[in-house]
């Protein structure tokens, strides 16, 4: 079956599976002219292929995907090294342990199905593990929030396969080698045989709760739902639906996930990958080349500029500091480097020459000492002696009150000295004499 599927979801059957061989040949026609516009997705029937549930005991992802291949060996009912294989779903599962969805199959059964598609014309670009699609597709169009179980049945023309999962988790793939020739008649021995191999499947599943299992019938041999139905006699065990378009849901949902870029079970890969795909991601590593190299010459000339601009600003600083430095020295000629220590030597030396005409202009110490006696005169105080030496005082005297000489500190300090004032316990003369020792700061 062929059938188109444009983006918005609109679909069209171009070619039913019949024996039609005019419309399937207009249909390739058409298809092979839309060039490398169109992208035309096959399926790897569940009978032909393999997909099992990977676990690893290591908690890195890029870790765990080195070890993979070696444990999907132990797996397969057939070498390694003679399969194509695909892991996808890889992600922390029970304590944290990477585990991965596995999908495998026989070189030679991927050759083979390619090699029956270019009979009719055709040249796949994704050949993806039917079962997978299925799944995806009925969660997509039918949600499942809880964790109720749910078999997507794809009966098709001489196989059928199923999807089990629980809620939006796919739990594993089956294929039956019996299909819609074989199921036709409700009486047929290959129908007790297809029950008893869903029967083998329904028995190794988890407990389903009170839920019912919900059952999805989908591909060309839909119509035969009832009968199937009554052949497994599973009571109200299970709810069985039909999904909408029943025999195009495969080839739809093969469609959907190709334009959504969904390439997980992709089993046409390594040198049997297509033409197109590989010029696409040959197309995809250049445009990252010439993105890195146009980024690394933005910052090349980010860095470029940005030194230019440092050294700018410096030169502007060191001719602002060398103009400073030539005004306060008055030398014209100041070597690189020495601003700071010649104008550190040149006012050291000016201001040896100016001490004089400073000590000229300071305050006097007449004034100093015309400010204290007048202060002591204020503050009823009796001078003893008194020493000055321009820096430093000393005062002895006597008082009639502890705390009357205290405001003669305060006007002392106010001068820039530093004061120390000691007094003694008043005598038999009922007098407080005191010391006061001054310093100029």
């Amino acid at each position: 079956m062929l059938v188109r599927v444009e983006r918005g979801g609109a679909s069209t059957t171009l070619w039913n599976g019949d024996a039609d061989v005019p419309r399937l040949q207009a249909a390739v026609t058409a298809l092979n002219a839309t060039g490398d516009r169109a992208l035309l997705a096959a399926a790897l029937p569940a009978t032909e292929s393999f997909a099992r549930w990977l676990e690893t005991p290591l908690t890195a992802a890029d870790k765990a995907r080195k070890v993979l291949p070696a444990l999907l060996d132990v797996q397969l009912p057939f070498p390694l090294e003679t399969s194509l294989y695909d892991f996808s779903d890889v992600r922390p599962g029970v304590g944290g342990h990477i585990h991965a969805l596995a999908c495998a199959a026989r070189r030679t059964d991927v050759e083979a199905r390619l090699a029956q598609h270019r009979e009719l014309g055709l040249e796949p670009m994704l050949l993806t593990h039917e079962g997978l699609i299925l799944w995806r597709q009925a969660l997509a169009e039918i949600p499942l929030l809880s964790k109720t179980l749910r078999i997507v049945a794809y009966v098709g023309d001489g196989r059928s396969a199923l999807a089990v999962g629980s809620g939006a988790e796919l739990i594993s793939l089956h294929g039956i080698r019996l299909g819609a020739d074989e199921l036709a008649s409700a009486d047929a021995p290959t129908v007790r045989q297809w029950a008893g191999r869903v029967a083998q499947l329904l028995r190794t599943l988890p407990a389903a709760g009170a839920e019912p299992i919900q059952w999805l019938w989908c591909g060309p041999g839909a119509d035969m739902a009832v009968q199937l139905e009554a052949a497994l006699a599973t009571g109200d065990r299970i709810r069985f639906k039909k999904l909408a378009d029943p025999a195009t849901f495969l080839p739809r949902a093969l469609a959907q996930a190709a334009l959504a870029g969904h390439t997980a079970g992709q089993l046409r890969n390594g040198d049997l990958t297509h033409p197109a795909l590989l010029a696409h991601a040959e197309a995809g590593r250049r445009r990252t080349a010439i993105h890195l190299l146009v980024a690394g010459g933005a910052l090349c000339a980010l860095t470029l500029g940005w030194q230019l601009w440092l050294q700018y600003t410096n030169d502007r600083l060191q001719s602002e500091l060398l103009a400073q430095a030539q005004q306060l020295t008055g030398s014209a000629s100041i070597p690189y480097g020495q601003e700071l220590p010649t104008v550190q030597r040149a006012l050291k030396l000016r201001a040896a020459e100016l001490q004089p005409f400073l000590n000229a202009l300071a305050p006097g110490a007449t004034r100093d000492l015309a400010v204290l006696l007048a202060a002591a005169r204020e503050l009823r105080l009796t001078i003893e002696t008194c020493s000055y030496s321009g820096k430093a005082l000393l005062l002895r005297g006597a008082t009639e009150d502890w705390n009357r000489c205290d405001p003669l500190v305060i006007r002392l300090r106010a001068l820039g000295y530093a004061v120390e004032l000691s007094r003694e316990e008043a005598g038999v003369d009922e007098l407080v004499r005191f010391t006061l020792k001054g310093t100029r700061r």
